[in-house]
């Protein structure tokens, strides 16, 4: 299970400069809930989507909804998709997905490696975005320098998102990218990210 580290304090970060207000929101690859349950807590959020793979996170989210009151606004689904949820329902999905190269060739750690190149986890979980999210609806996404910003930003764009707000962190070895973008309604053609 991933544990909360300098990517999802950005996250959060980025948030709350945001401070959404929505219906129904999806943590998408959720991990310990940390995300989720910061917009439960700070009220952006009516009611959260917890998914995620691994069962030690589901378990994790399980006790920390319990332990911030806040298990009757919770939804706790074990998915390696969100298309297990209705097309164009969600008003905020929030996602931290595995980000970095899997240097070996092959991924060792789902947790983190988020594909050959760093950015197939980050383009699945937008694809699962651009699916749940109702036109207009908010994802607030991380990705690193390490996984190709470029090939992101142009498949955010590609998919029909427009940015709303970004904050990045400087590291040791990365720079982190935390952006909120849009999704278009459909009858908006104007240019994309």
């Amino acid at each position: 299970m991933y544990r909360p580290s300098d990517d999802s304090w950005l996250v959060v970060e980025l948030l709350d400069s945001i401070k959404p207000k929505a219906d129904l929101c999806m943590d998408l690859g959720c991990g310990s809930g940390v995300l989720g349950l910061h917009a439960l807590l700070k009220e952006y959020c009516e009611k959260v989507i917890f998914i995620d793979i691994d069962e030690d996170a589901l378990n994790t989210v399980r006790e920390n909804t319990v332990l911030n009151n806040a298990a009757g606004k919770s939804i706790i689904l074990s998915s390696d998709t969100g298309t297990s949820i209705r097309e164009s329902s969600i008003d905020l999905v929030l996602a931290n997905p595995p980000y970095l190269p899997a240097w070996s060739g092959s991924i060792e750690d789902i947790a983190t490696e988020g594909g050959v190149h760093g950015y197939e986890a980050i383009l699945y979980f937008i694809d699962v975005a651009w699916y749940v999210l109702k036109p207009g609806g908010l994802l607030v996404l991380v990705y690193s320098s390490l996984s190709n910003p470029l090939v992101v930003e142009e498949y955010l764009s590609k998919k029909g998102f427009s940015r709303v707000a970004s904050i990045t962190k400087n590291m040791f070895f990365e720079t982190l990218y935390s952006v909120g973008v849009v999704k278009k309604h459909v009858e908006d053609s104007t240019g994309g990210y």
